[in-house]
């Protein structure tokens, strides 16, 4: 009887998270899903968030901050490392008309994920140009490229080493003189949490957030979508 009334338990959690993350028409809900794409207020300018991991823990939450602002979409994927992301970029951008794309690498160039042939900064920076040039052939959209969040303070749990501050530098260095070069604006999500990693990532071998770490990455993009918005409609 115990084991039956524990298992009804779980059924009824797993249940009412379930109605919780979908919207009263039985779909799921884009302030929590994050690959639940929003359907697209026609008044409303179109956002779309290029990115890995960490923008996929923050999409639902800046679509939460530019509810009646923007629609915000992401590609229904985790956009990865910069090679990989050169190889995909088209059809992430796709034909859809964009008013402004934010998009970021950097974090599985570091650390080599996945990856038979490690990135270096030469290597990420002719991605990231490639990626750049093919998105501005597909759509005149304002670009943001984010600055990626720092790597973990001690050895990452999958790789089993640490990136030095340093080495992030490299990488973070190449990355706007490439953004510099071809006048896209820059979301410096590094600095915004560099000084206080130990309090917003999920452990010093866990480059993820925690709900805090999240909130205060959504609000920065937020507020740079918004900003590039309205730079957009002035006359």
């Amino acid at each position: 009887m115990k084991n039956t009334l524990v298992t009804f338990l779980f059924c009824l959690i797993a249940l009412t998270q379930s109605v919780s993350a979908q919207n009263k028409n039985g779909q799921k809900d884009p302030f929590q899903d994050p690959f639940a794409n929003p359907v697209d207020d026609p008044a409303l300018p179109r956002a779309l968030i290029i990115g890995d991991s960490i923008s996929i823990g923050y999409t639902p939450r800046v679509r939460k901050q530019l509810d009646g602002v923007a629609n915000v979409h992401r590609p229904k994927d985790n956009c990865r490392w910069s090679a990989f992301g050169d190889e995909h970029i088209i059809e992430w951008v796709g034909d859809s008309k964009w008013d402004v794309i934010h998009f970021n690498f950097g974090l599985w160039d570091w650390y080599g994920w996945s990856q038979e042939e490690k990135a270096t900064p030469e290597s990420y920076a002719k991605s990231l140009e490639s990626i750049v040039l093919k998105i501005r052939k597909k759509t005149d959209a304002t670009l943001i490229f984010a600055i990626t969040t720092p790597p973990c303070v001690g050895p990452e749990k999958k790789v089993k080493f640490v990136v030095s501050e340093e080495r992030a530098k490299d990488f973070n260095k190449a990355a706007r003189a490439v953004m510099d070069k071809h006048k896209v604006k820059i979301n410096n999500l590094y600095d915004a949490v560099i000084k206080e990693r130990e309090r917003y990532q999920r452990g010093v071998n866990d480059v993820h957030y925690t709900e805090e770490g999240r909130d205060l990455l959504a609000a920065k993009v937020a507020a740079k979508i918004r900003t590039s918005l309205k730079a957009e409609t002035k006359p």
